[in-house]
């Protein structure tokens, strides 16, 4: 599947990596498994207690239906309590999203949860596989998507631009993609005799692509400083809900 990407405010490019078919249905698993081992357990506590035979009819069903409907709107409400997570997708690290990245309304949760019997007759299933994003019927419909939640991890060398008053060097930092901050990170911990040159050639390329001037110091430390530049775009960025 193809990966969505968003434009922050910062011009910094990140990619959504869409949440693959078995991630979608194991995780539906799972949550299949917790539904019914919640019915299983309020069946068991409820249905022939003490408590059943102290209260009237019309008190028991009302207590019946408060305890039951948890189970009926499980997904949407998971979703939009735990920031588009249920159990399952909790799990396997998957998340629902609006296209662009925000948290889906109630609506969109709502939707995706009233065109959930459609999808799974079969359809949601052929429209994952189909769709670029992965996405079912109710996403469709909703403009949702279901994506991973872990993020491609690049250790930065140094940690200054987390210190107060920190100012970037280059501000076409924020213009990197994570794939190059990637290689960039790559480059500077690669320990072969070719190491400087490596990283005088991506140092220029960087330079070239990018119309940066450097401030001085070697290309090695225009290299850290860019890393350092770009991580603190990426902390600026407002995440709503995370």
């Amino acid at each position: 599947m193809a990966s969505s990407k968003i434009v922050t405010g910062q011009y910094v490019t990140l990619n959504q990596n869409p949440g693959s078919l078995a991630d979608r249905v194991l995780g539906q698993l799972i949550d299949n498994i917790v539904l019914i081992a919640y019915i299983v357990v309020i069946s068991f506590a409820f249905l022939d207690s003490s408590l059943s035979r102290q209260m009237s009819d019309n008190a028991y069903a009302v207590l019946l239906i408060a305890l039951y409907l948890p189970a009926l709107f499980y997904h949407p409400l998971m979703e939009l309590l735990h920031h588009g997570q249920s159990i399952g997708k909790t799990v396997l690290h998957t998340r629902v999203v609006n296209e662009d990245g925000t948290p889906p309304t109630l609506g969109g949760y709502l939707l995706r949860f009233i065109l959930s019997p459609i999808d799974l007759m079969g359809l949601g299933l052929v429209s994952i596989v189909l769709t670029k994003k992965g996405q079912r019927l109710g996403d469709l419909a909703a403009g949702t998507m279901v994506v991973k939640t872990k993020a491609p991890y690049i250790p930065l060398p140094d940690y200054g631009y987390t210190m107060e008053g920190y100012v970037p060097t280059y501000p076409e930092a924020a213009d990197l993609s994570m794939n190059q901050a990637e290689l960039i990170h790559r480059v500077l911990s690669n320990d072969k005799p070719d190491h400087y040159e490596m990283v005088n050639r991506l140092a220029l390329k960087i330079q070239q692509s990018l119309g940066i001037v450097p401030q001085g110091g070697t290309q090695e430390q225009f290299l850290y400083t860019m890393l350092n530049d770009y991580g603190y775009y990426c902390s600026t960025i407002e995440i709503v809900n995370s």
